[in-house]
């Protein structure tokens, strides 16, 4: 079996033990009991398993050396999971565990493969070739930059309709009871409907950011309009079309780059 082959299998037997074999209740024994939990060892076991007989079925090398490769994948998420349970249940502290998790089949696919330096550097290169890198820059510019862009341009808008609130409010500032802080809720969305309409572009798939269009329509301007506050829902289109038209743009120039994909042929 291929390298590729091989990698993908053990990725994909490492999310059926990570998310489908492991019960919410030995997270939780997890997590409160750290490395004294006796589920942390089992859960640790099965991915050995799960790993050994991938190994046994798509690898070459001699099978004390599998068995040897499957002990490492299996202690090393006791390891990874047992300190991972210091750490708050954040997004963060999941990315980097997924990541650490990857770079360990990573390597075990390397020298189950017993693959030398040179073709570990032929496989990294033709990977990560032009046409990749521009991809993930794309996905990368759309979030952040694309999201300071967006709130610069409207800032004359922004600043016009807080100065007229303030102005309008009847009660002084210390009587008024802050509302909640959404705009982080806000900037996640602008984040997952510029990534979809990336997505959308690259793939060819034009209807369907007007579908997404719509559905941002239906359930944000209707409730605008329910409130009746004329320039709020004006403001709210103008950063919607704004954030569409500067997506758009960057996936049509990331698209004409990238030859092999429905745009650039």
């Amino acid at each position: 079996m291929s390298i590729e082959g091989l990698l993908a299998l053990l990725v994909a037997v490492h999310i059926i033990a990570d998310f489908y074999l492991q019960p919410d209740r030995w997270v939780r024994e997890r997590n409160n009991r750290h490395f004294n939990a006796p589920c942390l060892y089992w859960h640790g076991a099965i991915h050995g398993a799960l790993a050994l007989l991938v190994l046994l079925v798509a690898a070459q090398p001699p099978l004390m050396m599998l068995f040897a490769y499957a002990v490492f994948v299996g202690a090393s998420h006791i390891v990874i999971d047992g300190i991972k349970s210091y750490a708050q249940p954040t997004m963060p502290a999941f990315m980097i565990d997924q990541i650490i998790h990857i770079c360990v089949l990573v390597f075990v696919t390397c020298l189950a493969s017993e693959m030398s330096w040179e073709q570990l550097q032929g496989f990294v290169s033709k990977a990560w070739n032009y046409k990749t890198i521009t991809v993930v820059s794309g996905f990368l510019v759309v979030l952040r930059p694309v999201s300071v862009v967006v709130k610069l341009l409207l800032k004359p808008w922004s600043d016009a309709l807080l100065q007229e609130r303030e102005v309008s409010s009847e009660a002084p500032p210390e009587s008024v009871t802050p509302l909640p802080d959404l705009a982080s809720a806000g900037q996640r969305i602008g984040y997952l409907e510029r990534t979809l309409i990336l997505t959308f572009i690259l793939l060819n798939q034009f209807a369907a950011i007007g579908f997404l269009l719509a559905a941002k329509s239906v359930f944000r301007f209707g409730d605008l309009r329910q409130s009746e506050d004329k320039k709020l829902t004006e403001y709210v289109m103008l950063g919607t079309l704004t954030s569409f038209a500067i997506t758009i743009a960057i996936g049509l120039l990331v698209s004409s780059i990238v030859s092999q994909l429905p745009m650039g042929k």
